[in-house]
Formats: C-alpha cells, structure tokens, sequence
C-alpha cells in the first residue's frame, strides 16, 4: 500500500503582503516589463520566506515580450 505525503500547511499568519518588485524601477531586475503608465502597484500574498516577488501582471508581459 502507498504511504500518503504528508504536506506542511502555512497558517495565514505566516503570509506577508509586499509590492510587486516593479514598485521601484530603479532597483527592480524587470523594470523593462513593469507598466508604460509607470510603477507598477501590485500588492501581492507571499510566504514569510519571500523577499520579492513579481505580480502576475509583470509576469505576463515578461513571458508575452512586450
């Protein structure tokens, strides 16, 4: 019989809400695919771990090339 994995579940208290990193044209790796309007102002929920994190928005444009 097939043993199951058993799987850590994060609590919403281990959760954070940052900006998307293209926040900050200046120091974001991607400022290329952030908005034309200007900064991008995403707030995203990531684990506690997560430093930095690009919206699904900028990831978009990031995969369609524009």
């Amino acid at each position: 019989m097939r043993k199951s994995k058993t799987t850590k579940r994060r609590t919403p208290a281990e959760y954070k809400n940052i900006k998307c990193q293209n926040s900050d044209l200046e120091t974001s790796k991607y400022a290329k695919y952030a908005p034309i309007e200007g900064p991008c102002t995403e707030v995203v929920n990531v684990p506690d771990n997560v430093e930095r994190v690009l919206c699904h928005r900028c990831t978009s444009r990031s995969a369609s090339g524009k």
